[in-house]
Order: C-alpha cells, then structure tokens, then sequence
C-alpha cells in the first residue's frame, strides 16, 4: 500500500478527522462484512468516503431489516 499524508481535517457531521472517520466507518463494514477489501475503497491514492458511508447505510439497513 502506498504511504498517504495524515490529515487532520474535521468531518463535519461527527467531528472526527478524516482519519478517524475512514477507521470508524472501516470498522463498522468490517463487522457487518468480514471479505471486504480495502481496495474497495481506495483507488488513485484516494479513499472514497462516500462509498463506504453508502455501503456501511446498506449493511445496516439489511441487518435491521433485512433487505
């Protein structure tokens, strides 16, 4: 994996840094989906955020409700 520059931007909807958001939502895909890849999300040296929100809303959603 390429080494990336640490940033300490705010996310604004939780407060964390960008770091600490991409673990938390990394963590959370992790417990719902074990096989997935960090490359999913991570493509020309850029995470896509985005993406993991998106996927970790329909993890949840199929655990609750089971679609």
């Amino acid at each position: 994996m390429v080494a990336e520059v640490i940033t300490e931007e705010v996310v604004e909807p939780t407060g964390r840094t960008e770091l600490e958001e991409r673990q938390n939502l990394w963590n959370e895909i992790q417990k719902f989906n074990p096989k997935a890849r960090m490359k999913d999300y991570y493509d020309e040296n850029e995470w896509n955020v985005e993406k993991m929100r998106s996927d970790l809303k329909a993890l949840l959603e199929k655990e609750r409700f089971g679609r």
